[in-house]
């Protein structure tokens, strides 16, 4: 495991500076549209992988974005992203560790792990965002078991610019087979 640590902190490292490269492209800073996701991909080597990154590879998550917002199916990724930036979307992992949790997820560890992250990390980079939140801001989450294990450690409310706001199963937005699902996410946005 000691081994991983410089890989997970240059993935860190690189995930960060891609985050805050997108959100500097949200106009006036004000999000509308908000994505709890669980933390960026695992990758042994290489660059990493990460949605918010144009040079990353189209994958399931950026395909069902691209059906939510007008306009967003159009050309690369660099002008999805801008695209996703003008609607006011924002990406936020609750795990700031990249790997891969998939197996991991059915264990009270994973839980644990989410009640320490959800406070430390999650809360904590919405607090410190110089981001504001549009009075009628949508959330949904990306990832079912991490989305329960998020809105247990919240007790159901996230703290966005000092407002609580409910967050709740209803808000769950993957399909059967777990993968963000674009309906439900235009469904949830009312986009």
């Amino acid at each position: 495991m000691d081994a991983a640590i410089p890989r997970l902190r240059e993935i860190h490292d690189y995930t960060e500076a891609k985050w805050q490269a997108y959100a500097d492209q949200i106009p006036g800073g004000v999000v509308r549209y908000l994505l709890i996701a669980e933390a960026p991909p695992w990758s042994d080597d290489g660059a990493p992988q990460f949605l918010l990154d144009p040079a990353s590879r189209v994958r399931s998550f950026m395909g069902a974005l691209r059906r939510v917002f007008p306009r967003a199916s159009l050309g690369s990724s660099a002008e999805t992203l801008k695209v996703l930036a003008r609607h006011g979307f924002l990406l936020l992992d609750s795990i700031p560790f990249a790997m891969n949790y998939s197996s991991k997820r059915s264990s009270p560890r994973y839980d644990d792990l989410i009640r320490l992250t959800a406070k430390t990390y999650l809360q904590a980079k919405i607090d410190a965002s110089p981001l504001t939140w549009s009075p009628d801001f949508r959330v949904a989450f990306a990832v079912k078991r991490n989305a329960y294990a998020v809105i247990s450690a919240s007790d159901g409310q996230l703290s966005f610019g000092g407002q609580l706001h409910a967050v709740s199963t209803e808000q769950i937005a993957v399909n059967g087979a777990g993968y963000p699902d674009a309906r439900k996410l235009r469904d949830l946005y009312g986009t």
